[in-house]
């Protein structure tokens, strides 16, 4: 049996300990969304759903993926690692990821010749990714704000236009929340979500 509340409490205690650098999302692989989320900055809520889309390949896979690298909201570079939790049969059960934010460590890794961060990072894992808009989404304005020289915090109505015309490309304007997270994103209305969905349509 697992102890979803002694999972839940060690989220809390490593985030504390880390804080504010490190997030912790406890994943019920039951119901398939998040039951917890400790010092969140992902902007995730508890009870989102999990987006978790290969229970099959989690199972048979090790109880520890990763250390792997993760494009956060506003371009943060994140070091990430994932537990799973699992019933006595094996079943997997419960998943804590720890995402800890590395921005400021990968901009002085760029001075200091050399510098290293931990164990060497792995390819993400897709078992747990290839479902998260969220991911593909941060992985379209990330680009775009390479591409433009730009910070995302400085889109302006050309760049979250060509954010969402490339987001209709991977299929993303359906999904439920996915205006507000938008609008959240870049600080703008749901009025304003909407008139830039329009212009990206007539692209």
């Amino acid at each position: 049996m697992v102890d979803i509340a002694f999972i839940k409490a060690t989220a809390d205690g490593i985030a504390a300990l880390l804080y504010p650098d490190l997030e912790a999302v406890v994943h019920d692989l039951h119901t398939g969304r998040i039951a917890h989320i400790a010092n969140g900055f992902s902007r995730r809520q508890v009870g989102d759903e999990s987006l978790i889309t290969d229970l099959a390949e989690l199972a048979a896979g090790p109880d520890t993926v990763g250390p792997y690298e993760k494009t956060g909201i506003n371009s943060r570079q994140l070091r990430s690692i994932s537990l799973v939790a699992r019933a006595a049969n094996g079943e997997p059960c419960a998943l804590l990821c720890l995402n800890f934010d590395v921005t400021a460590l990968a901009q002085v890794q760029k001075l200091i010749s050399g510098f290293a961060v931990g164990q060497q990072s792995q390819g993400r894992p897709e078992s747990l990714f290839s479902g998260d808009w969220r991911e593909k989404l941060n992985e379209i304005i990330e680009t775009l704000a390479a591409e433009n020289h730009l910070k995302p915090a400085d889109f302006g109505r050309g760049e979250i236009i060509q954010v969402l015309v490339q987001a209709r490309e991977h299929g993303l304007l359906d999904v439920r929340n996915f205006v507000d997270y938008v609008g959240d994103y870049f600080k703008i209305s749901r009025a304003s979500v909407y008139n830039y969905l329009r212009a990206a349509a007539a692209q």
